[in-house]
Order: C-alpha cells, then structure tokens, then sequence
C-alpha cells in the first residue's frame, strides 16, 4: 500500500516536472540554429537579466535549454529529457534519485550553470579527490566555453601548502568541484582566521551533493574535527589494554554492539579494583583510569580490524564501513585512536585536542540552498524531510531497466555458502561472463581472491589498500572474463561499461557475499550492473553466520547442532528452511537500520548544543573581524563587569589578592600604594580598577602610534581570548560526548546531561572570554618587524 502510495506521489511530482521540460524543449530549435558566439552572448544576457530583477527560476528554461546545445557542441552530449527533469529538481533544493549510468555528472551541469550566474559560488560535493578532479576537468570545457569560471576546490598534491591568496582565489570562481571533506575542513580552517586578509571562504551559496545519501546520512556518525595542541598524554594506554585482555564476556563485562557501548560488571569493577589496586576505580582521582579502561574496552571489542581500520606502514588507518574506503588524516577522538594502537601493539601517537568540529549535515546547513543526487536516496527520504525539509523525486530511467535481480540463496553457515560463491564464479568465468563480486570485508575480499588464483582465474582486488587503482579496475570490470573482488567500496561514481560481446552472455554478474548493514547499500550494489538498459544480474548470497545475523539477528537455529544433522542437499530442497532464514536475515537488516537511525539521531542531538554555540562564536569573530572602530565607552563597560566578577571570585578584599590581581591581570610593573582604600568597599576597588585599565589602554594607544594598527591590535586580543577558550570548549564538549555513559546516575538521561553540561560550560566560556579580553588588553605585548607588520605576545 505504501509503495503504491509512493508511486501516486511520484508520478505526480514528474507531470509538474514535465510542464518545466515542456518549456525547455520549446527552446530547442531556436538556439540549434543560433550561431556560437550568439549561444556564448546569452550568458551575459542572462546575467544582465538577473541585475534588472528576475529570477533564477524564471532563467531556468532557457537557460537549460543554452546548456543542454553548448553540451552538444562542445562535448558531444545531449542531456537527454530525464536528466532534464532530474536537474529542475536539483535547481528547486530537494534530492533526485537517479540511477546508475544514467549521467548525473552531465545532469548536474544545468543546475551549476544556472547558479553560477550569480557569481555566489556554485559547488559540485562529491566523495573523493578523484571523482571530483575527473568531473571538474571533464566539464571545464563547457563552462569556459560559455564563459563562466570553474575550478577545482583544491591542489590535488600531497601535503600541499597554499600560498597567501591561493585558497581564496580558487573560492572566487563561478563553479567549484570539491569533495564534502575538503570543503568542510576549509569551512573550520577559515573560522579561524585572525583577520579578514586570512579568510578565504565566501557565503556559502548554492551546493549539489552528489551521492548525497552516503554523505549526509551514513557519514553522520563522524564529525570533521581540526586538531589544535597535543593533549598531556596518558601513560595508562598499555597497561589497561593489558588488563582488559584478562576479562571474559558476560562476567567482567558486557556489550550492547547494536549501540555501540560496552561497560563492566560488578564482577569487572571488583576485578579492576584488585588489578590495579585501589579500593574503588570511581573514587574521586581515578577519572583517567577508569576512562581508559574504557576506552580499551571499546576499542577491543567495538572496532575491528580490516572492518573499521587496517595497519598500514605501522599506523591505524581508518576505514569507512559503508564505503570502504580509507579515511587518510582522519583519527579517532578523545584517546579511542590511541586505545586501537595500544590493542595492535603499534607505536601510540599523540592524542590531540580538538580546535574546531561540524558535522557533515551541519556543514550543508551553512548553504542557502543545496541539493543532492544518489541511486538510492528514496530510501531515506524519511531523513532527509526530517533533517532539511527536503522531498526526493525518483527520475525514471532513459531505458528500462534490464537487469535481473535474482531471489538470495540461502546457506546454513559461512563455509557452505562460501564454496558455493566460488563454485558459482568459476562456472561464470568459464562463460567468459564479467563477474563482480562483492565482500563486506577487506579480509574476505582477499579470501576469494586468493581462491580464484588458486583456480588459476586472473582476479583485480579492490579494497581500501589498493584504491589508487580504483577508477581502472571499475573499467576493466565489464570485460570479457573479467573477475574483480571488491569490497562496498565498488568504484561508486564510476559506470562499468560492458566490453564487445558481453550483452550477448547477459551482462555483468554482480555477486554479493551478504547483504549490508542498510538496504540503501544493497541496492547501491545491485546497480554495479544494468546500466543504461543493459542486461546483467545481482545476486545475494546468505547464511546463519553472516555478520548482520549474529549482531541484529536473534534465532535458535543453529543452537543445539539441530541443523548439524540435516544433510545441506535437504536444507537447500527445504523452502521453509530457506524461508526461515530469509527472514531472520531481513529482519536482522531491518533491526540494523533503525539502529543506524538510531545513531544518525542520537548524533544529530548531540550536535545541536554545539552547533547553537558555535554559530554564536562564529558570528561574534566576525563581527570582531569587520569592526573599525571600538568606543572607550564599551571596553571601560566590559572592563568594568569583569572587574565586579572578579572582586568576589578572587576575593580582591585584601591588599595581597589585589596586588597579585593587578600584576596577573592589568599591569605587572604596578607601584600603586593600596594602603588607605577601604578594600572592604567593593565600588571602591572596582573604580580604581577601571581607572587602572584606562591608563594601559592609553599607553598601548599611544605605543603602537596608528589608528589601523590599533584597530588590528584589538582585533588580535579579542580574537586571541574568543578562540583559546572556544578551543577548549569544543574539546571539552568532544571529550563529554565520547564518556557521557560513565556520567549517567541512575535513571539520568544522557542527552539531557550532555546538553545541561554544555549549557553550563558555556555560560561560564563566555565569561571566562570577556576577562581574558581585559587581560590580553592590558598585558599583551604589541612589536613590529622591520617591514612595520605588527606581531602581538599574548600573556600565559
């Protein structure tokens, strides 16, 4: 009922789709028969247009229609009427679902141009360097061709270091290509510029994600994080994973994996108190113990190796679980990366604080508008309404769709299915058929291609390790006889096209050795083949032993051997064998995917304290970067306030506090006489305060001698003071976030204590912000260089 329901509201999406193209082909023949250079004038024209007041919603028909002839004349491609109506979607900021090989890369294009119009910056998202750098170098023709500027997001070098100027002027262009991690570390970067010279991030204005869900759905659970200064580090990583190694589940300790948690029992406390010989680990002093035993539990049995991270040259590499994809200059936070590192025995590196972090979705909040495109979006439309109010409109394809998904077949256990994978590909390989075949893992990915050569069959391994060799793998995966292994990673955003003679034995076989934690990847894979009509097949393959089963799957079939003395012949001829275990691993699925809901939510709550925050510093450093000028009137105000704070924090009643008060906060070559002041008199102390504050302001006035040189003095310290305790802030809320289970009290909710404890940090950050102000005013030592740049040294 629901899917027809889907299908009523859909159909009725696309007829209003339709007028819009109806309109765009009207075009047609009018600009066929124009000349280049009146095809090139029209986007002078059109921007002319937009400067009297028109809209970009009313440009759009004719210009699609300009874009789809400039295509034609200089790549040789005609967006075709689908891609059409997927690109009007785009324009409007809801999700397209289009499928694979059906040019989104050329679909996106429209949209681009139309927004580029305004000169704001229009950005093509994408998932990584390569697919970026292709479309970007594939479609810089036609936008110079109609005399729009395009570039690349970023230099696409190793460790490469931007000249003053650089990052800005790639920003300035009409059209940017990037990918969701370059874009958001620059968003970070650029916040934390100490002048408007340093800043190279406009408005955000208009983006298009492509594979919008991998992006902002199943990419939600790991924020970008900038690292500042190094943590003062534990000694305790070595000797606590040591201890967890003694412990036995169900006893010492338990786990929840569907959430991700593990914690010790009774037993487990009684066993650390005598490990580590204290009465009680919680007692107050022990915090660091107790969090890295914690840490050493999630990090031996909530992380797996080829799975969640692989070792690499002596480091823990990270590994994206949907994607498969390795996740460079990307470390866990608060101590759990160096907990990994200890549980491998490789050399522990320094933890860092975090400076600055966003989440993925909202990084995408920061656009005006922004849009997305994917093969699989439909299925979390649920999310993404809920998150940005966004619909998804499923474009049809340009021709039907050939490929043959056939039903799973069903084993008992991981070994049977496994010979039965193999079995399945030689005979195809025979055929000379392509065959892709698909692991969850980057350890069974190298199991079967071993098998294979053993087999003498010739084989391409894709996992993370070799995914420099990505995009020729994925191209050579349509051939005659071709065998490629893979794991999910499976050269999304590139088309495997079929090699001479391939149609003819039914396409690309498309193999997959267990169904994903999501559906949305299921489906994902099943459209490694079938592209633009032609033939191919998907097949799943699954056991009682599949991965998804023994963690989200609760059965009895495989307890007490029952099964053991079934014949496999009988239980492949049983149908309710095969029944039985295609529910359990469907609802296994469906269980796994409310808890990635689960998680997206649970991450999503945990960033609206800091979200809220940081959009409040953000917008306070720039007002700071913008002003020119700040009235006596308002630093004597702010003085003043501090300065009544601190009468009673620091207890500045007596001559000796108030005296070490001046000389650590105001002016340490003070030689006042506090003999005589009633210090009792709380006005009285805070006046001579205030009067003392008003002669260093005026000394630092007069020592730096230039109005544009004060302005930037004051700049320097405000921002200096904003952004120390801002970092500390974001770190403290990072570290929060990771250990607020140990904080819970009886029945206390996690979230409200997350959000209660960042509530509280942060009103007392914002007036730990204003003394450092006063304090950098006052004790911060100006200097120039011989070329007249100022420098400031900042108090400790």
């Amino acid at each position: 009922m629901r899917r027809q329901m889907d299908k009523i509201v859909n159909k009725r999406r696309l007829s209003r789709l339709k007028k819009t193209l109806k309109r765009i082909n009207a075009y047609q023949d009018t600009f066929r028969q124009a000349s280049d250079e009146t095809l090139k004038r029209q986007t002078q024209i059109f921007r002319e247009r937009l400067a009297d007041g028109e809209t970009l919603t009313s440009l759009l028909p004719e210009a699609y229609a300009v874009l789809r002839e400039a295509s034609w004349r200089v790549l040789g491609m005609y967006p075709k009427d689908v891609q059409v109506l997927g690109a009007i979607v785009l324009h409007e900021g809801h999700i397209a679902e289009m499928q694979t090989g059906e040019g989104k890369t050329l679909t996106a294009t429209m949209p681009l141009y139309l927004n580029g119009l305004t000169g704001q910056g229009a950005y093509l998202i994408t998932t990584n360097d390569y697919l970026a750098r292709r479309d970007c170098e594939e479609m810089t023709p036609l936008f110079e061709w109609l005399g729009l500027s395009i570039s690349l997001g970023f230099v696409d070098e190793p460790d490469y270091e931007y000249a003053p100027g650089e990052k800005a002027a790639i920003y300035a262009h009409d059209i940017i290509y990037t990918t969701n991690g370059r874009l958001g570390f620059d968003y970070l970067i650029d916040n934390l510029a100490d002048g408007l010279e340093s800043k190279f991030l406009p408005s955000l204005y208009f983006g298009i994600i492509d594979e919008v869900d991998s992006i902002v759905l199943d990419s939600a659970q790991t924020p970008l994080v900038i690292s500042g200064a190094p943590r003062l580090q534990s000694n305790l990583f070595g000797i606590t994973k040591t201890f967890v190694e003694t412990l036995e589940e169900d006893i010492h300790y338990e786990i929840k994996k569907d959430e991700q948690t593990v914690w010790l029992t009774p037993e487990g406390i009684t066993e650390a108190n005598h490990y580590f010989g204290v009465e009680n680990i919680y007692e107050d002093g022990l915090f660091d113990l107790v969090r890295n035993i914690n840490l050493a539990l999630r990090g031996r049995h909530l992380f797996e190796e080829n799975l969640d991270y692989f070792l690499f040259n002596g480091e823990v590499v990270l590994i994206d679980r949907i994607t498969g994809r390795m996740l460079p200059g990307t470390k866990l936070q608060s101590g759990l990366h160096q907990a990994i590192e200890a549980k491998e025995g490789v050399d522990i590196s320094v933890d860092m604080s975090a400076m600055a972090t966003i989440t993925f979705q909202n990084l995408f909040r920061q656009f005006e508008v922004f849009s997305g495109m994917s093969a699989t979006s439909k299925l979390g439309e649920k999310d993404f309404f809920d998150l940005y109010h966004k619909i998804v409109v499923q474009i049809p394809t340009d021709k039907p769709i050939e490929r043959i998904d056939m039903s799973d077949r069903v084993f008992k256990d991981n070994v049977s299915k496994n010979n039965a994978i193999v079995e399945r590909v030689c005979a195809l390989h025979q055929q000379q058929r392509p065959v892709l075949l698909i692991t969850r893992t980057a350890e069974t990915a190298e199991y079967f291609s071993m098998q294979f050569f053993e087999r003498h069959i010739p084989n391409n391994l894709l996992i993370a390790q070799n995914v420099a060799k990505e995009a020729q793998m994925i191209a050579e995966a349509g051939q005659l006889g071709a065998v490629t292994v893979a794991t999910s990673m499976a050269g999304r955003g590139t088309d495997i096209k079929l090699g001479e003679g391939v149609k003819a034995l039914g396409g690309l076989a498309v193999i997959v050795s267990e169904h994903m934690e999501n559906s949305r990847v299921d489906r994902q894979l099943r459209g490694r083949a079938g592209r633009q009509g032609d033939p191919g097949t998907s097949q799943f393959y699954i056991s009682l032993e599949d991965y998804i089963v023994e963690r989200w799957g609760k059965h009895k079939l495989l307890e007490d051997g029952q099964l053991d003395r079934v014949d496999n012949e009988m239980l492949r001829e049983s149908r309710l064998f095969q029944q039985r275990v295609k529910q359990i691993v469907t609802r296994a699925q469906r269980v796994s995917e409310e808890q990635g809901e689960h998680i997206r939510e649970m991450a999503n709550e945990y960033e609206k304290s800091i979200s809220a925050q940081r959009e409040i510093v953000y917008a306070e450093r720039n007002r700071v970067l913008k002003q020119s000028e700040w009235t006596k009137e308002s630093l004597i105000a702010l003085a003043r306030d501090v300065f009544q704070e601190a009468y009673h924090r620091h207890q500045l009643h007596t001559h000796t506090a108030l005296q070490t008060y001046i000389y650590q906060h105001i002016s340490f070559q003070y030689d006042g006489d506090l003999n005589g002041m009633n210090l009792h008199n709380k006005q009285t102390v805070v006046d001579m305060l205030v009067a003392l504050f008003e002669e260093r302001l005026a000394e630092q006035e007069r020592f730096i001698g230039n109005h544009y040189m004060y302005v930037r003095f004051m700049q320097k310290v405000i921002l200096k003071a904003i952004d120390s305790h801002w970092i500390d802030q974001v770190d403290a809320l990072q570290q929060l976030r990771n250990n607020i289970n140990n904080r819970q009290n009886g029945q206390r909710n996690a979230i409200f204590e997350y959000h209660r404890v960042a509530m509280t940090t942060f009103e007392m950050m914002c007036g730990a912000v204003k003394a450092q102000i006063v304090n950098n005013l006052c004790q911060s030592v100006p200097t120039f260089d011989k070329k007249g740049k100022l420098f400031v040294h900042f108090p400790k």
